[in-house]
Order: C-alpha cells, then structure tokens, then sequence
C-alpha cells in the first residue's frame, strides 16, 4: 500500500517492513474489550441503546460538557466494565508456541510412530515431511499402499541397471563431477541409486533448498537425502533450518488454527486448536485478540493489531478503500503545518495535539487547526464531521464529491492518531529515564514509579480504540441517535487522551510525584472512556447502523 512517505496501517506485510512501529505496539498496545480468554455470552443490548423519542438532534446541540456527559455517556459500572473486558463471547482458548515447541512435539510425534511403522526414525521424519505433518493423512496413507508409497516418496529406489552404491561421502581420485564437469581427486557424496556428485556442487545444491521446507532429493533422481546426510554433506547441523522450514511450512498451510504472531523478528505462534467459537465472535462483532508471550496483541481473524470498536470486516473494508484512495488523499500524511495565526510552519515532534506556535505563540488544535482553548473548557467536538447535504445537488458526480470529502475527513482523523500513537511511543522510550530519575532523586522505588509506565499504557489503549473508531463513524448512519451518542463519546475520549498526554509531558521529578494522583485519574478515565467508545461502536455494529457500503 502505498500511502507517501508514511505508512499507516498494521498489516502483515508492514509489521514486518516497519520495524520502527513495531516497537510501538510491541511495547505499548494493552487490552483491548477482547479479553478473550474468558466470559461467556452476554446479550446484545447495553446501556447506550436510548429510545428514539428520548433525543433528537437538536438535543445534542449542547455548549456545556457536563450535562451531555451525565445524560447519555455515563461512566460505564463497574459490573459493565468487568462484562466488557472479559468479552462477552465464548472462551477463545490458545497457547503461544514457538518453532521449536512445534518442533519437539513433530519430534514426539515421530517416536509416538515408530513401532506402527517399524522404520528408521529418520525415515518416518521425511514421511512426516512429505504429509505435513498430518498423522491422520499418513497413516491412511500406509494402509493403503505401504511399499509404493516408500518408493513414491523416494525412501525405496527401483535399482534397474544402475549400481547400488553405499550411501555417504568418500574420497575419489581423479573424479569427473556431472555437474561442474571437473576432473580432480575430491569428497564425493553417492546414494543407493547409484548418482554420485563432487561434495561443493551437492553443499550449493542443498544450501539453496534448505529454506523452502520441502523433501531434498538427489541430484540426479528421487531418492530422498535423509536429515543426516544433509549434516554429513553441510558439515554440520544444517538439517535444523530444513525441519524449521517444514514448520514454516506447516504453520502457512495450517492458517485456520495457526497464526504467526506479525511483529518483526517475534518467533511465537499461536495455536487455536477449536476454531467453532470464531463463528461466534464474527456474528456478536467482536474480534478474536490474542496475545503472544512476547506480549504482542493482535486478531487472530485478520491478523491486525487490536483494532476494536471496528470488528473485521469494517476493518479490512477501511484498508481496502484506503489503498484505492490513497493517491488522492497523499496531502493528508504531511508532517508539517501552518499556524492558522502567522503561518510559520510547525512540525509536530509530540503524540500531544495541543500545539503552541514558537513564533507567535498562539494554541491550537493540531488536528482540526481550530483554536485550542474551547477543547478544554466546553464540549468542543472537532472529532466531529459537519455534514453538508445542503451545499450539493443530488448529482452523481457530486454525491460522489460529497463522500470523497468524507472519507477524507475521517482518513485525516485516523491519520493523526496514528500518527500521535507513534510519537507517543517516542515518548514511552523516556518514561525508563523518568522513573530511574525518581529513583536517584528523591529515592522512589521502581514499583512506584510503574505508574508512569502504566498511563502509557493506557494512553496508547486510548489512541487506538480512537483512531479506528474513525473506520466505524464512517460506515455508520450519521443520522441515527446513536452514532451521534458514539461520535460524543469519541468526543469525550479524545479529550482524555490529549489531557493525559499532557500530563505525561512533565520532566521534573517532583512534579512527577506531586502529580501523581492526577496521573491515576486521568488514566482511569481515559479506559473508562475508551470501553463505553468500544461498547457503544459494537452497538451500532450489532444493532446494523454500522454496516459497509458498495
């Protein structure tokens, strides 16, 4: 996908390219609603459901936070809260493995065979290799056809008038090579069938096929290369990178109940052995999170990060329509800005989006470039688009016009979360300095300082669950009641972001401590908001005011 100079959403592929990111949502992305290992069904409706008599859209034309707040985005319960972290959907059990975990249990697999198929444990491994490791496939297999399918597979030759040689290396003199064609006393590797080749032309022959994960045969036939004659042509054990690969193998032809975790350079899978209960999470519109023992979360649907309140379909839906309208939307990445006063150009080196001009020194909002004091002393939504059906004709070019210019929005909208999660993450990489300086100044424990460690965390919760809330806005109803009670609680959580990642601006070490209280606060209310913008961004899921387009 090919979005200018940055690159926004958390694909596969990307995870892998951006190695930057990665760090992000390896150290800093927490739990989301989907705690998935726990809860059990819960029923559809929630506390956000309000009868369409109660409001009307002048009713939500208020200048004042406080009242809005109590009447229609109360702070979830704590029974909600519980309800909402353990998933409400049924029990998604998984383990974290790595290759070598999989490898030991093939290993296992293979010794659980060896009386039933009376072969050499190095035989049974490349019988293994050749099903991919379905044990089921292979023993229907051997009943069939038990002598054929040895041959099939290469572990039996049909000799014919070649001369049966011992297998193994061995010194020749003036030695002619089929393949370099050279003549000259050399190590020469020979199989049973007959085939013989200088050892560096077999060692290049091996090298290149080590990765691919699948049976090396010889040279000149099919008869198969055991794992120790690779080791004894390598040199040493070169066989390991084979089997690694049969397991990468595996896992890629096995997708439905194994997944690689997708951040760069992690090495953990994990397995869903009972994959029944994701049909179950699609139809409530939750997504199934995992999480790996290197403390990476992601879907194991879509394989994203954690992007709930969209599920799956709204998010592949917005990464899809983002790949195809990203050459008109490329203005939207830029870094820079000007000031709305004196238009000095300003870089934006914070995840905060309250941005003071050093020229001028007028406050502003980064994201909607409006001035930033209404932010914070009155319910100011510039998280929320201004639809303006009046301005166009029913044309369709400019139906058309309309919608690009919706899109864009709210693309610009996910941008600059995206875009403040990633220098918030900058910020994270200090927060280690911040608590060793606690500790060496005024003598707080490590455990005390966590607290920093922690908001962090929730903070970069927050920024997510905001920045794809933008996908589901975009695919709701704008006129029904409640997606304007969703974009009011985007609202509120964007406020509670911007006001904690303020706060954790602070370098000195006292003010650190004497803000502490604030620190618990702020942080509890950024996840109470961020789970009443989850729970109400699967209420419009669930009740179909969110729902895709053509």
């Amino acid at each position: 996908m090919d979005l200018g100079n940055n690159e926004m959403f958390l694909s596969n592929d990307m995870l892998h390219e951006k190695q930057g990111h990665n760090s992000l949502i390896e150290d800093n992305i927490i739990t989301s609603i989907n705690n998935s290992r726990r809860g059990s069904l819960v029923t559809q409706d929630s506390e956000f459901e309000l009868d369409d008599a109660l409001l009307t859209g002048s009713d939500l034309d208020y200048d004042y936070e406080d009242e809005l707040d109590d009447m229609i985005v109360l702070p979830i319960t704590n029974a909600k809260r519980k309800q909402i972290n353990e998933g409400g959907v049924p029990n998604l059990e998984y383990e974290c493995l790595t290759t070598k975990d999989i490898f030991n249990r093939m290993l296992e697999r293979v010794n659980h065979l060896q009386p039933i198929f009376s072969l050499p444990l190095e035989d049974i491994i490349i019988l293994m290799q050749h099903y991919d490791w379905n044990e089921e496939r292979l023993l229907e297999k051997w009943t069939d056809k038990m002598d054929d399918l040895l041959t099939e597979i290469g572990l039996i030759h049909e000799n014919g008038n070649l001369t049966v040689n011992e297998r193994g290396v061995a010194l020749k003199e003036d030695f002619e090579c089929g393949i370099c064609c050279e003549v000259k006393s050399v190590e020469v590797f020979s199989l049973e069938c007959g085939h013989e080749y200088c050892i560096e032309c077999y060692r290049r022959y091996i090298q290149g096929r080590l990765h691919s994960g699948n049976i090396i045969t010889c040279m000149g036939c099919s008869v198969a290369l055991k794992n120790e004659d690779i080791d004894e042509i390598m040199g040493y054990e070169s066989s390991n990178k084979l089997m690694y690969s049969s397991i990468k193998s595996f896992v890629s032809k096995h997708h439905r109940n194994y997944k690689w975790c997708p951040y760069t350079d992690c090495k953990c899978i994990i397995h869903l052995d009972d994959t029944s209960s994701l049909s179950e999470y699609s139809r409530l519109h939750y997504s199934p999170f995992v999480k790996c023992n290197a403390l990476h979360r992601f879907c194991f649907s879509c394989g994203f990060e954690i992007h709930a309140p969209a599920d799956c379909d709204i998010t592949n839906a917005w990464i899809k329509k983002a790949r195809k309208e990203s050459e008109n939307l490329n203005w939207v990445l830029s870094n820079t800005k000007e000031c709305p006063k004196c238009s000095v150009n300003i870089e934006k080196d914070g995840g905060c989006n309250h941005m003071v001009c050093s020229s001028c020194k007028y406050e502003f909002c980064w994201i909607c470039e409006g001035e930033w004091a209404p932010h914070g002393k009155s319910f100011y939504q510039c998280t929320l688009y201004k639809n303006e059906d009046g301005k166009y004709n029913k044309s369709s070019s400019q139906e058309a016009n309309k919608l690009m210019k919706k899109y864009t929005f709210y693309y610009r909208m996910f941008n600059e979360h995206e875009v403040s999660a990633k220098l918030d993450w900058k910020l994270g990489q200090t927060v280690g300095i911040k608590v060793k300086s606690l500790q060496e100044k005024i003598g707080v424990s490590w455990i005390e300082g966590q607290f920093l460690a922690e908001s962090l965390r929730t903070l970069n919760e927050g920024r997510t669950a905001l920045k794809w809330s933008f996908a589901v806005a975009f695919y709701s109803d704008p006129s029904h009641n409640l997606t304007k009670i969703f974009v009011d609680n985007q609202a509120l959580l964007s406020k509670a972001v911007e006001d904690l990642s303020e706060l954790l601006q602070i370098k000195d070490p006292e003010l650190i401590m004497r803000r502490k209280p604030d620190f618990y606060n702020k942080a509890g209310y950024v996840q109470n908001r961020t789970n009443a913008l989850m729970e109400c961004g699967r209420d419009l899921l669930c009740k179909g005011i969110c729902k895709l387009t053509d």
